[in-house]
């Protein structure tokens, strides 16, 4: 995508965000009147509640003082109608209430009053509910229905000195939600306040304040209150001109802004595009001799041209130097591969070859004067055996394998390495070999394998003086175990560690088999050395 695309999208979405940045201002100013709707709403709302909580008082207190008042107690045994003629009913209209009524502690009803006249009004709260009040520790309130309509009632103990003992009596209290009453709460909040029936929906402008429950919870009605909607109007039109006029602002901003992008940015950016694109400076003529920003870039881009034709010959100057150390390196590599394969090959092949040829001569001294027909076969085997070593040698000169283990396999190859150092010296070695195993051997395992049985011979018969080795090659699980086992004189492994390289050698030769050694040996016992190394497919 061309910056110029690229700045045109910005502009645009510039312009969006602009208008979005408008239109979430004139949310955010409806939000905020919508707001102080709610702010003046609340207000009116806690005034409505705090005027309820003043109208409360009045009977709270008659209730509480009365309850406490020790002249109940005696009232409650003497139950003189004339003293609470005197005391409680005239204190009705004092207190705000409307009825009272005075039980014993057992529910009985000692006395009731009114307000106005006409038949007692029914008790609206029974015994059990002033208990469970009482006990819940909540507060003794709750409304009830009467045919008058609803009761606010309060509900205190009479008698009660200390908390756990049972009441001596109760001193109940009712005000009524009276058509006036609720005409002095509208006219104290300055809104309209009514009693609905519960579960009625409320109407617009309305907010319903608080259900009115009864001792159960259940709601019997509810206080609805009617708020007059507040204007904004003006306030409104005016932050909408203010809206527009920036808008208008923000328009020409935006198009002075194109404009300026357009000759001050997007043209030189084009130019240097071209150049760039052509690998030509010629493009940025005119512009490198401008003193801004972007004459400063094409100059340094002018200059990158020249620093690049310079790399790209030190770059092709390295490219030759390395590739001439990378041969120098693999040739290096090579040699000392070859240095070390040739080292281990001597040691494991013409080495044991003429340790064991040094052996057979040994024993053919010992028994020139006592048996001297038996003397001459063995100096006759070391004549051979010397011959091959000069074979071995000339092969490893000309680097090549030994041809004889293509021609024969490794169990014939095992044969005669057995024959010749028997022949050499007095041991036995017994090979038991798999012909099917020894077949799917390859031609290098086959080496590895006839070098390390030549290795473990010599080791047997130098420096344990073995007079029996068994040499076996088995299977495991797809996998091929040769085993060479003597029993000479043996030794601690971890004594002779580090000081040759024979079993350097072994071990070498058992990882480049892709298979792992295994070192058995202690003095006096013998030593065995198994490795186990991976099959070819067998063919069929």
């Amino acid at each position: 995508m061309s910056i110029k695309v690229r700045m045109t999208l910005l502009l645009g979405l510039l312009l969006v965000a602009f208008l979005g940045v408008m239109q979430f201002l004139r949310r955010g100013e409806e939000a905020r009147l919508e707001e102080l709707r709610q702010e003046a709403m609340q207000t009116s709302l806690q005034t409505l509640q705090q005027w309820i909580n003043l109208a409360n008082q009045p009977p709270q207190r008659f209730v509480r003082d009365f309850s406490e008042w020790p002249e109940m107690v005696t009232f409650l045994d003497r139950r003189d109608p004339a003293w609470a003629e005197a005391n409680l009913h005239q204190n009705l209209t004092n207190y705000e209430a409307h009825a009272l009524w005075v039980l014993s502690a057992n529910g009985e009803l000692i006395y009731s009053t009114q307000q106005h006249a006409g038949p007692p009004l029914p008790l609206p709260a029974t015994l059990a509910d002033l208990t469970e009040l009482s006990s819940s520790g909540a507060r003794r309130l709750l409304f009830a229905e009467s045919r008058d309509g609803l009761l606010q009632v309060w509900g205190e103990p009479i008698g009660l000195d200390e908390p756990g003992k049972s009441p001596r009596g109760w001193l109940v209290v009712a005000r009524w939600w009276s058509p006036r009453f609720l005409a002095t709460l509208s006219r104290l909040a300055e809104m309209q306040v009514q009693l609905v029936p519960a579960g009625a929906p409320p109407g617009d402008n309305t907010h319903l304040l608080l259900p009115l429950t009864d001792v159960k919870g259940t709601t019997l009605r509810q206080l609805q209150t009617t708020l007059r909607r507040l204007d904004f109007s003006e306030s409104l039109a005016a932050d909408t001109l203010a809206v527009r006029m920036l808008l208008l602002f923000g328009l020409l901003v935006i198009a002075g802004v194109s404009l300026g992008v357009q000759q001050w940015v997007l043209r030189p950016l084009r130019q240097i595009s071209h150049s760039l694109a052509h690998d030509d400076p010629s493009f940025l003529t005119r512009l490198q001799g401008e003193d801004n920003e972007l004459g400063r870039v094409a100059r340094l881009v002018t200059t990158s041209f020249e620093q690049r034709q310079a790399l790209v010959r030190e770059n092709e100057e390295r490219r030759r130097a390395e590739q001439a150390l990378r041969k120098s390196e693999e040739q290096v590599l090579r040699s000392f591969e070859l240095r070390a394969r040739l080292a281990r090959d001597l040691h494991d092949g013409v080495i044991q070859s003429i340790y064991a040829a040094g052996l057979g001569l040994e024993s053919a001294m010992s028994e020139l004067n006592t048996n001297p027909g038996a003397a001459t076969t063995r100096l006759a085997h070391c004549r051979q055996s010397l011959n091959g070593v000069i074979r071995e040698v000339r092969g490893f000169i000309s680097g090549l394998e030994p041809e004889q283990m293509q021609r024969h396999g490794f169990a014939q190859e095992l044969a005669a390495l057995v024959t010749t150092m028997q022949a050499l010296w007095p041991v036995r070695i017994v090979p038991k070999v798999d012909p099917g195993i020894a077949s799917r051997l390859s031609i290098g395992q086959e080496v590895h394998a006839l070098q390390i049985a030549r290795e473990c011979i010599s080791n047997a018969l130098r420096h344990g003086g073995a007079k029996k080795v068994l040499i076996t090659l088995t299977q495991a699980a797809e996998r091929a175990v040769l085993t060479v086992r003597d029993d000479g004189s043996g030794f601690d492994p971890a004594q002779v560690a580090g000081l040759g390289s024979g079993l350097q050698n072994l071990a070498s030769r058992a990882r480049e088999m892709g298979g792992t050694l295994k070192l058995d040996s202690q003095p006096g016992r013998g030593s065995a050395v198994t490795i186990t190394f991976p099959l070819q497919e067998a063919t069929t």
